[in-house]
């Protein structure tokens, strides 16, 4: 372990020298590579970024089909989803608005390339190439992006002040692609890099919450539920009785506790949930199939068809307790 007498320790072995304070090439670097790393690949999934994509009100990119998996499943899908969404308020899908990103078409002699609307990451797999349907510019680490809620149109942020500058303060604009208008508050910086802007998007979403609104604009959980305790203190009645609610006879309705996702208005976001709704239904057979006889048999009933717990308090080896043996 040394001092034993089986080694002599060196001086710069044994003292610390005080942390040095990174240069500002250093800084730049690490900045460099974590911006790269943001627009290269998704925060839960740590796969390529592809269509259909996600952002939070922070900014942050994520892949649709990760974030539906992390909300229905949890820790179980992925490990650090805690970590990584720490202090984003990511509770639904209406935490988090769609981007619409334009992808770069390759040309008739780059589609058998790399440098056409794919690209190649450091993993070897490929990722989209996305472009600014203004400027052209190509859209990554380096380029200032923002999208619009509620479109999603993505971008970057010299075109959006360019064309609308000339709007007066608190006054609607139009999207440059689609045509709907927005309100400059809501114009998101895609991972943004300084704090002024973060400060910004920070207080926006304080802003939405004190109307009652998400980060997509869309009405939040728990404003329901106070506008129904409001018309109840007024005596007004909700159209329910034996205490039935709305929700309940639509899930009933719609098929939704069957494991089914009719109810989903979206058809995007329903198909992808479809998705991993059925990959988690597989994932459970799979798990049964690989159960071995003995553990099996804790659950079941023998190969003579007579229950193995009867005469025990009956069920499984969880609930029938155990009995100690008859002297004889």
């Amino acid at each position: 372990m040394g001092n034993d007498g089986g080694s002599i320790p060196t001086r710069r072995e044994l003292v610390k020298s005080a942390s040095r304070l990174k240069t500002h090439s250093e800084v730049r670097d690490s900045q460099s590579q974590s911006s790269q790393y943001h627009w290269t690949y998704c925060a839960l999934s740590k796969r390529p970024l592809a269509t259909p994509i996600v952002a939070d009100h922070l900014g942050r990119l994520y892949n649709k089909d990760a974030m539906i998996e992390w909300l229905l499943k949890g820790l179980e899908a992925f490990g650090d989803g805690e970590e990584v969404l720490k202090g984003r308020g990511v509770s639904g899908l209406k935490d988090v608005a769609d981007v619409q990103f334009q992808v770069l078409e390759p040309t008739p002699g780059e589609e058998s390339n790399v440098g056409g609307a794919l690209e190649q990451t450091e993993g070897g797999e490929r990722k989209e190439r996305w472009v600014c349907p203004v400027t052209r510019k190509e859209l990554g680490p380096g380029v200032k992006a923002v999208f619009l809620v509620p479109c999603g149109c993505a971008f970057t942020e010299s075109a959006i002040k360019e064309t609308a500058g000339h709007k007066k303060e608190g006054e609607d604009a139009e999207c440059l692609q689609c045509g709907k208008p927005y309100n400059p508050r809501d114009v998101i910086n895609i991972n943004p890099t300084t704090e002024a802007d973060t400060a910004r998007l920070v207080a926006r979403l304080k802003d939405l919450a004190s109307l009652g609104l998400t980060h997509s604009l869309k009405k939040a959980a728990g404003e329901k539920k106070k506008r129904k305790h409001k018309n109840l203190e007024n005596g007004e009645s909700n159209g329910t009785t034996n205490g039935e609610k709305k929700g309940t006879k639509y899930f009933e309705k719609n098929g939704t506790k069957n494991g089914t996702t009719n109810s989903i208005k979206h058809s995007a976001t329903a198909s992808l949930t479809e998705r991993v709704m059925a990959d988690e239904r597989e994932k459970a057979k799979v798990r049964k199939l690989e159960m071995s006889d003995s553990v099996k048999s804790l659950f079941r009933k023998g190969d003579d068809g007579k229950d193995r717990a009867k005469g025990r308090g009956g069920g499984d080896f969880m609930t029938r307790g155990y009995s100690l043996p008859k002297k004889g």
